[in-house]
């Protein structure tokens, strides 16, 4: 589901100049149907007046951390959820409203299917455990040990396994594709059947995928993500395999294929035929694999 981990951490790159340091005047929720944890009013007096410290990211969401112990606040963004800044009125399906201490400069969190959620912790501890409930290492900092721990766990097909935020946080349906894609691993092969060249391939194509996604903003495709400051991602014109159902591997020019796997409904899946080969016969299921999307 979008937006992965390049999407997110776009956005929180995006709001550190905007509130990095900066003395919050008020904090106005416009939908309290997001509210995870607390009540309006109470979200509304810890943010009022506060200093925000810090912006940081956990795998797929956006920390607000306040100095002089005034809590952090969590965003979810999920499928739909997004930054905006100082547009010249409320833009669309604004959710909550960060209002600064001298400056008419307004930062919006817009939700257009309203699937997102907004969490206020007490302090740090209490937001590291949320992130532990929910999510396994971070992906950009997962080390080889840990993915291998985790995947020699599972009998799944290791794309779903990539997609299981418990597992690695901050990989979505886009960049597993991307990933398996430079690791030449068939997205249906049995986690745990991968060997220690697989696996150093699969860990070794993690960073620079996203990091790669980073440095083009993210990927749009849907008209629901944009950066905080409204322009699109630029990652799917560089894409190796996603999106590009017919068209030419990059590396063998034999064509992309879209299909769907077992374990992720309504996801397509992209891939070469050639360059990302299975040993297995059957899928994750013991079924025969799924024919190709027309």
């Amino acid at each position: 589901l979008m937006p992965e981990l390049p999407e997110v951490e776009t956005m929180a790159r995006g709001l550190r100049p905007e509130l990095e340091g900066r003395r919050l005047r008020a904090l106005k929720v416009l939908d309290p149907f997001l509210l995870e944890n607390c009540s309006v009013a109470d979200i509304e007096s810890s943010a009022r007046d506060a200093k925000i410290e810090a912006i940081e990211r956990r795998g797929k969401w956006v920390a607000i951390v306040f100095e002089e112990n005034r809590g952090i606040i969590v965003i979810q963004p999920r499928m739909s959820g997004g930054f905006r800044v100082d547009p010249d009125e409320p833009p669309n399906h604004a959710r909550l409203s960060f209002h600064l201490h001298g400056s008419k400069r307004i930062v919006w969190y817009c939700d257009t299917r309203r699937l997102g959620r907004v969490a206020w912790h007490l302090d740090r501890d209490a937001a590291e455990k949320a992130f532990a409930r929910s999510q396994g290492p971070d992906a950009l900092a997962i080390a080889i040990e840990q993915l291998a721990d985790k995947l020699a766990k599972t009998s799944r097909g290791i794309k779903p396994a990539l997609l299981d935020q418990k597992i690695v946080a901050g990989i979505g349906n886009i960049y597993a594709d991307e990933i398996l894609f430079h690791a030449r691993l068939h997205p249906e092969r049995i986690a745990s059947s991968l060997s220690k060249i697989e696996l150093a391939r699969l860990h070794g194509a993690i960073q620079p995928v996203l990091l790669a996604a980073i440095e083009a903003e993210g990927s749009s495709f849907d008209g629901n993500y944009r950066t905080v400051l409204g322009s699109e991602g630029g990652y799917l014109k560089r894409s190796a395999v996603h999106f590009r159902k017919g068209k030419p591997c990059r590396v063998c020019e034999t064509a992309v294929v879209k299909t769907r796997i077992a374990g992720l409904i309504g996801r397509p899946t992209y891939y070469c035929p050639s360059c990302q080969q299975s040993t297995d016969t059957k899928g994750p299921t013991g079924r025969k694999r799924s024919d190709r999307l027309s």
